[in-house]
């Protein structure tokens, strides 16, 4: 599959904002309003407000043609160099049958979203589209001011603006899960208690390489069974980057979803399988998924040599490293390496 690279970013250069799942800027403007303020402060860039990404949450669960409308338009101007998301939500794949697909492909530039987003990045990403999992104006880019280490933003600094082949992403000490209640919360980029970092933990072999897939598991299987479920094929040398959400799915869940990944032939095509640290899980718990995936490995996979590590610093919990879609990486040991870059620096 040929990738289309999206070109790099420079200071000054304005960026869609956009509200594919919930908009939750509505009823959260201070927290979307201190993102962009951070977008502005260190990265040089102009976050440009699309009509629907503010709507009220009724409206625009009744009229998801009109966030798909704002991601259109946001590709096919060229005055806008980037389209970032707000922030996550339960129901963006009613938007995808609105998606034009001539419109979105015409105009290769930088995507960035998660969670429910995924959504979006599976489509960009089988349509070829490089695209980065993570990073999201009200989660990440809000709390990165005083609250993450000066690497959050220098990895998204160097994958979004420079040659970022070689870049190499190595686990933060600490972190965090959510964000205090943003009713009653004086800081709108404030994080919750920070906890030291466990190690990340290999399931199978201790490195793995390829072109990078990453999803959140829940919102991929929403997608199993529609037109928008990637083809098998898809997936073929990938390295699948998973992460769950602040629901908290049980490790049997997770199991489950899993073993239908399985049964459709996807742990058949990747070269490796990667998890995120997992949000709202006990120790316990994060040793039962452990568990449960070396069942999998000895038991289920066809590849019982397939490399899995979990624990990675990306998902739900923050800081968290941009994972950029399609682009061949290495991971080693406690490090990701981009094996090229994410973006092309084709503009005169």
């Amino acid at each position: 599959m040929k990738v289309f690279r999206p070109e790099r970013l420079r200071p000054g250069d304005r960026i869609a904002v956009v509200s594919p799942s919930r908009t939750l800027p509505n009823k959260f403007p201070g927290v979307a309003n201190k993102g962009m303020e951070n977008i502005r402060k260190y990265f040089g860039l102009e976050p440009v407000v699309y009509p629907h990404a503010f709507d009220g949450l009724s409206f625009a669960y009744d009229h998801p043609q009109l966030r798909a409308d704002d991601i259109n338009s946001a590709f096919s101007n060229q005055e806008m160099k980037a389209v970032i998301s707000t922030i996550g939500g339960d129901e963006s794949v009613r938007i995808l049958k609105f998606l034009d697909r001539n419109r979105i492909m015409q105009n290769p530039k930088i995507f960035t979203g998660f969670s429910d987003c995924t959504t979006v990045t599976t489509y960009l990403s089988v349509n070829g589209m490089a695209n980065v999992y993570d990073g999201a104006v009200m989660a990440g880019f809000a709390q990165m001011d005083d609250h993450f280490p000066e690497r959050f933003r220098d990895y998204w600094g160097a994958l979004l603006f420079e040659d970022s082949e070689g870049m190499t992403m190595e686990p933060f000490t600490e972190y965090s899960e959510g964000y205090p209640d943003w009713n009653t919360s004086l800081d709108p980029g404030a994080v919750n208690r920070k906890s030291p970092s466990r190690p990340w933990k290999w399931i199978s072999r201790e490195s793995m390489e390829g072109e990078i897939f990453a999803a959140n598991i829940e919102v991929l299987d929403w997608l199993r069974g529609t037109e928008y479920f990637p083809p098998v094929s898809f997936f073929k040398g990938k390295l699948l980057f998973l992460e769950t959400s602040e629901e908290v799915p049980s490790p049997v869940a997770v199991e489950r979803m899993l073993r239908s990944l399985n049964i459709l032939g996807v742990m058949d095509q990747i070269a490796g399988l990667a998890f995120a640290r997992f949000r709202g899980y006990t120790e316990g718990m994060t040793v039962e998924m452990e568990r449960i995936l070396e069942r999998m490995l000895e038991k289920e996979f066809i590849n019982s040599g397939l490399p899995i590590v979990t624990g990675l610093d990306f998902g739900h919990t923050d800081p968290y490293f941009p994972i950029p879609n399609l682009i061949n990486v290495k991971v080693k040991g406690h490090e990701i390496k981009l094996l090229e870059s994410f973006a092309s620096a084709a503009r005169s």
